[in-house]
């Protein structure tokens, strides 16, 4: 198993059994009305989707891969439960491409806006890219940690903002 998510499954399983036994117990769970929407730039028949759980960790990531193909500096991407998320417009206009055998993006065939992506070994989630959520939209989870900044573009300065800064891969301390 990938180790980066690893904690984010142990969370949700926790989560699961608390949900169940808050149901047994004769107590209805806590109802969390949160909706994140987002899409594509196109103008006509944009992509559009949504998820309707609070992501489990949203994080800064500064790996090559993922700022390659965002085109930027850093990515900012909150980890959501598949079963949360769902494309509600134009689904036939989503492309993959595959950065690496296990990590699928999609993207706007039309535009080229990158979306979100599924890594193989997690199944049970979604990986959104931040910037594509509606800007009036709370994403769910303020970012938490920065990953990879040894591979960071030299340019780039990370802010002086008291989050943690790992050289690799770390997990959250919120996922369990």
């Amino acid at each position: 198993m990938f180790h980066w998510l690893r904690g984010l499954l142990e969370r949700k399983s926790r989560a699961d059994a608390a949900q169940a036994d808050a149901a047994q117990g004769g107590q209805e769970a806590m109802a969390d009305d949160f909706k994140a929407v987002g899409g594509c730039r196109c103008d006509n028949n944009p992509v559009r989707f949504e998820y309707t759980k609070r992501p489990f960790e949203t994080h800064f990531c500064c790996c090559t891969d993922c700022t390659d193909i965002c085109g930027g500096a850093l990515a900012l991407i909150s980890v959501v439960e598949r079963n949360a998320f769902r494309v509600t417009q134009g689904e036939g206009k989503i492309h993959n491409y595959d950065t690496k055998a296990t990590c699928h993006r999609r993207f706007c065939k039309d535009c080229g806006c990158h979306m979100f992506l599924y890594v193989d070994g997690f199944p049970d989630f979604v990986l959104v890219h931040v910037p594509t959520v509606d800007r009036e939209c709370d994403v769910g989870t303020l970012p938490d940690r920065w990953v990879f900044t040894a591979s960071k573009h030299p340019l780039v300065m990370i802010p002086d903002d008291g989050l943690p800064r790992h050289h690799g891969w770390a997990n959250s301390p919120n996922a369990g």
